[in-house]
């Protein structure tokens, strides 16, 4: 056959003009297409040699196959060089000498240095200074270690662009070694924008953190199943439990009591529906178990998807403050009842008198029959005891005899002994414990005298059977929370005499000792309820203050104070 007969037609100009050159040359390589017997085409890779004396050998080799691997491999790396020239990430590759080969535009864009410029240069000098050792000992390990596996890792540095610019970025790292020679290839990320965000973001949480720590409020924030996640230092000041042994517990097990969880529950409900502005006022109790009322704002904590995640809460110690509101209200009543008391006093007052003095004028009449003196010592006898109530009456009301001199309260205790005394009776031993030196206070004699009578029967009546009772005087400084404990609620803390009655008597509750300074409040058959209010009463008018301590079957003790003479 003739070698025409096995060429592609469309290849035979071509087939000839090769002929000519292995004639001309001795020598002739092509890639070209030839025919098979059937008809079909294959692609070859033609060897063609001059032996001698005109013979031409010809070695021919199917690359059908490597033809279609190399296309798939052109169009990946067509499609390789479109991602990296469309890629908004600088994209820079190196060789095992350390320059740069491939630049593509997002790096001209970061670096400020054209492909051009770029390719050939050492990849240390887009470096930072203080980055270059320690990539120069790096990139001579990774050139010398064997292997075949690629290394990638992302690091994070600073940049020097060509006007000196310092730039943070993100290196996504990769070692490639197809062949003994390695490469390497970086994509390069312009973080500038996300660190200014991050240090903006930073900066807010360290606001935030300095507020939730300082704040004076508990600032509590609870997950989904109701559990402790976040505590601050108000929060365990206010309830006595530290941060960790706070977190991952449930309020029940810490400051919630149980009469207190239904309305709790209900709250907690609440929240969980969406209530975005949850309040609250519930009883709490602290690690000691004593108990605080507290106000509550609550409200959800939504993720990006809006989804509830959890609720942040605050809490105030409203505590002193309700016991205030409470103390101002029992002020404000206490003070009407005063001006009540002492208009009916003023007015019976008038009318006592009338009968007192025609009393007396029958009294003085003569042939007066003794049945009739009977009478009027009967009338005058329930005035005297009229007239003792409107004394105190007077007193509560602040509006008796009132003539306040610097007193010694040791020496008006001493005087007043006797007359104590007679009034307590043989079953009943005055243990009497003067302080030297006390300071003078100013004080009227009389209602003085009267607030320690009224202490003295007061113990009496509190040990029917006889007992010791305690006077003692003493110098005192009182603050603000120990005046919080007293009444009236209004004096000034500063220095005081205190002037101490106690009995080992019967003792009072809680609930008794709330309203001992009530007018008319009484627990005893025969008292009248104005010995304690009296006291009160005069206490006021000289800014003093009382404080009662007892418990049931533990006796009493009533402090009262005068303030020291200025």
């Amino acid at each position: 056959m003739r070698v025409g007969d096995l060429t592609v037609p469309i290849e035979r100009d071509s087939a000839h003009q090769g002929f000519a050159q292995l004639v001309r040359e001795g020598r002739y390589d092509v890639d070209r297409m030839v025919r098979r017997k059937d008809g079909s085409m294959v692609r070859v890779d033609v060897r063609a040699a001059a032996v001698n004396n005109g013979i031409y050998q010809v070695i021919l080799r199917d690359v059908s196959s490597r033809v279609g691997e190399e296309g798939e491999l052109t169009r990946a790396l067509e499609a390789y060089s479109t991602l990296v020239e469309l890629c908004h990430a600088a994209v820079v590759s190196a060789g095992r000498d350390g320059r740069v080969r491939s630049w593509n535009p997002a790096a001209e864009e970061l670096f400020g240095y054209t492909a051009a410029e770029a390719i050939g240069k050492p990849i240390r000098e887009l470096m930072h200074e203080s980055l270059r050792e320690q990539h120069t000992r790096a990139f001579e390990r990774h050139v010398d270690t064997p292997g075949d596996a690629p290394f990638h890792r992302i690091i994070y540095g600073d940049a020097l662009t060509r006007d000196g610019r310092v730039v943070p970025v993100e290196v996504s790292l990769g070692v490639g070694r197809p062949t003994s020679d390695p490469f390497f290839t970086a994509v390069i990320r312009d973080m500038s924008e996300q660190r200014a965000f991050v240090e903006k973001l930073n900066d807010a949480l360290q606001r935030l953190q300095f507020h939730v720590e300082r704040m004076p409020l508990a600032y509590v924030v609870w997950d989904t199943n109701f559990r402790v996640v976040e505590w601050n230092p108000a929060a365990e000041r206010m309830f006595g439990y530290s941060r960790l042994e706070a977190v991952g517990r449930h309020p029940y097990e810490l400051i919630v009591p149980k009469d207190a969880q239904q309305a709790v529950d209900q709250v907690w409900a609440n929240l969980l529906s969406g209530d975005m502005s949850s309040h609250s006022i519930n009883p709490n109790i602290r690690k000691d178990g004593s108990r605080l009322m507290c106000e509550w704002f609550n409200t959800p904590l939504r993720d990006s998807a809006a989804a509830i995640r959890g609720v942040v809460s605050m809490a105030r110690d409203i505590t002193e403050h309700e016991a205030m509101e409470a103390r101002m209200r029992d002020a404000q009543k206490l003070e009407s009842l005063g001006v009540l008391a002492g208009g009916v006093a003023h007015d019976f007052n008038s009318s006592l008198m009338v009968i007192i003095g025609n009393a007396g004028l029958l009294r003085s009449m003569k042939a007066m029959p003794a049945r009739a003196a009977e009478h009027i010592d009967l009338i005058e006898e329930a005035g005297s005891r009229a007239s003792s109530l409107i004394k105190h009456l007077l007193a509560y009301a602040r509006t008796g005899r009132h003539n306040p001199q610097p007193t010694d309260l040791n020496a008006l205790v001493a005087g007043a002994l006797a007359f104590v005394k007679s009034s307590l009776g043989k079953n009943y031993e005055l243990n009497v414990q003067l302080a030297p030196g006390l300071h003078p206070v100013r004080a009227d004699r009389g209602q003085a005298e009267q607030i320690l009578l009224n202490l003295c029967l007061n113990a009496k009546q509190a040990m029917p059977k006889g007992g010791p009772i305690t006077i003692a005087t003493r110098v005192v400084s009182l603050q603000a929370s120990d005046l919080a404990k007293c009444v009236p609620y209004d004096v000034k803390p500063g220095e005081f005499v205190e002037l101490l009655v106690a009995d080992t008597g019967c003792g009072m509750d809680g609930s008794t000792r709330a309203k001992i300074f009530d007018p008319f409040f009484t627990t005893k058959p025969e008292g009248h309820g104005l010995g304690l209010a009296a006291v009160l009463g005069i206490l006021r008018q000289h800014h003093g203050a009382a404080r009662v301590v007892s418990e049931v079957g533990k006796g009493t003790k009533m402090h009262v104070y005068f303030p020291v003479e200025r």
